[in-house]
């Protein structure tokens, strides 16, 4: 054969696939990609060469959950709205910081319920100025003498027909018939990286005076899924601030407050998206682009 011939044949071989590879570059979905430390990270579509594919797929191998399948950069708009039930005691930030997420378009919801163990605090005045619906829990007063047990129930699910409830500084048990009625729907934000200065009586400025009187160079905030026992539930993400020697338990609430207000909203918002999916028990958030 002609040397000629065997050039024009391979240049004819190598055109067909890089062909190949365009058509499947430009019709290939999105895939996941993990982040820097290896944990859950972004969809990152074709363009992330070098990136780790995302477990999902060897997961739907195995018949693990999925992970969420919406496209990257979506908020989420066309889709229904989530409705929330917020459960709050003081001046109510974190719920502040949550209400000015969604209607800043950051999570796909509403507030529909505050629910608080006080007829009159800060939470429940800003609820009420804004025309979202109180109900006080516990309620000593209730007629049918379970402290309104039935009532706040009906209202969650009936009236309501809430989706996800979000505990944002409220300092009461939660009694275990709510903690059922909504499984893996419902968060709680704890001031201190969990597990430690977690569990009954740590809550406040109780927290942040143990952290000091500990000598621990870090704390933060945690947001966790709640179960039946005070700060057990498997925890969703963490958020840290440095710890100085000089620090007062006011000056590491402030630090840590702030930090309380940015990953809140985020973790509601992948809540709400679908982008919290679970491997082996342990929740996994993924990150919206």
């Amino acid at each position: 054969m002609a040397q000629h011939e065997v050039l024009l044949r391979g240049q004819c071989r190598r055109r067909r696939v890089r062909q190949s590879i365009q058509r499947t570059a430009a019709t290939a979905p999105q895939r996941w990609s993990r982040g820097p430390s290896g944990g859950p990270g972004r969809r990152t579509g074709n363009a992330g060469r070098g990136a780790q594919t995302c477990p999902r797929l060897a997961a739907a191998a195995a018949g693990e959950n999925r992970g969420p399948d919406r496209a990257a950069g979506s908020s989420g708009a066309s889709e229904k709205k989530k409705r929330l039930a917020v459960f709050v005691s003081g001046g109510g930030s974190n719920f502040r910081a949550i209400h000015r997420a969604i209607h800043e378009g950051r999570i796909n919801a509403s507030v529909e319920l505050v629910v608080s163990d006080k007829s009159a605090c800060g939470a429940v005045d800003y609820a009420r100025e804004h025309g979202i619906a109180t109900v006080r829990y516990p309620d000593k007063d209730a007629p049918a003498g379970d402290a309104g047990l039935g009532r706040l129930l009906a209202t969650l699910r009936e009236e309501r027909a809430i989706d996800f409830v979000v505990l944002a500084g409220y300092l009461k048990m939660v009694p275990p018939e709510v903690v059922r009625a909504f499984p893996r729907g419902m968060l709680n934000m704890h001031p201190a990286l969990l597990p430690a200065f977690g569990g009954k009586g740590y809550y406040g400025m109780n927290v942040h005076r143990a952290v000091v009187e500990s000598g621990a160079r870090f704390s933060g905030a945690t947001v966790h899924f709640v179960d039946e026992e005070y700060d057990r539930g498997p925890i969703v993400a963490q958020a840290c601030v440095a710890v100085s020697p000089e620090d007062t338990p006011e000056q590491v609430a402030a630090k840590v407050l702030k930090r309380e207000h940015e990953l809140f909203p985020h973790v509601v918002a992948a809540l709400c998206d679908g982008r919290i999916v679970w491997r082996e028990g342990k929740p996994l958030l993924w990150t919206a682009t």
